[in-house]
């Protein structure tokens, strides 16, 4: 039944169409003014047990072993893609940057764009947060709170997928193959359980989430240069949204 379930994916966690890039980006400017929202993307943890293979680089930042999911979701806490299976030593921005997701990114978004935090590259197709230090003026402030008020969906979207699946808590399985099936499945059973209005009753009581392990943005083991273009298009979406 796991490996029939993780096989449905591509047909249950798709990409959002051009209606539905439409409707995604509506909801969010309606709800603040900022344009362009398609999705918005994070990692978590997923515990489990030691496992069969090389399980040092199991072991995350927090001290246990791991494995990490990169899920992008909708305003309706859909998941629109998923990529899981690394170790859970491994950062954010790695596992980004080597998604299938990373390589069809402009492609897929075209004009519009991702919100993630500051463990992702700022990207033209993926905003991120200013890095606060002190001296940011009261428009980046107000771009900061307005992308993260945003960004709560994804936070929601974890935590109801773990509520729901409270295996994900902890999965006692050691096979990896195995648990990114599981996984997989479980995120299916998450599609298909807003279809029927299953699990958003959950939203609002949702457990809060270990979060991903992040570095400071100016890590340099994260080896990405800002995008000219990404700052551009961030710089005039907080002329957008003003004070």
């Amino acid at each position: 039944m796991i490996y029939f379930l993780s096989n449905l994916s591509p047909e249950v966690i798709k990409w959002p169409n051009d209606v539905e890039k439409q409707e995604i980006e509506q909801y969010f400017r309606h709800k603040n003014t900022f344009p362009g929202i398609i999705g918005l993307i994070d990692g978590t943890h997923i515990k489990i047990d030691i496992p069969q293979d090389d399980p040092d680089s199991y072991i995350n930042r927090k001290g246990f072993y791991s494995v990490q999911v990169q899920l992008v979701c909708d305003h309706n806490l859909r998941i629109t893609d998923i990529f899981t299976g690394y170790p859970g030593s491994v950062h954010d921005a790695r596992v980004f940057r080597t998604s299938p997701l990373s390589e069809t990114l402009e492609e897929k978004c075209g004009e519009f764009h991702l919100l993630g935090d500051s463990a992702y590259p700022l990207l033209k197709n993926v905003l991120t947060p200013f890095p606060d230090r002190g001296l940011l003026n009261r428009q980046q402030i107000n771009y900061n709170i307005q992308h993260s008020s945003n960004r709560v969906k994804i936070e929601h979207c974890n935590g109801v997928l773990k509520q729901k699946w409270r295996q994900l808590y902890h999965l006692k399985l050691r096979d990896i193959r195995l648990i990114v099936n599981f996984i997989r499945a479980c995120c299916v059973l998450h599609n298909l359980g807003l279809q029927d209005g299953v699990a958003l009753d959950l939203e609002e009581n949702v457990e809060p989430v270990e979060p991903a392990p992040r570095l400071d943005p100016d890590n340099i083991e994260q080896g990405i240069q800002e995008d000219l273009n990404a700052v551009a298009k961030r710089n005039h979406i907080v002329n957008i949204l003003g004070q």
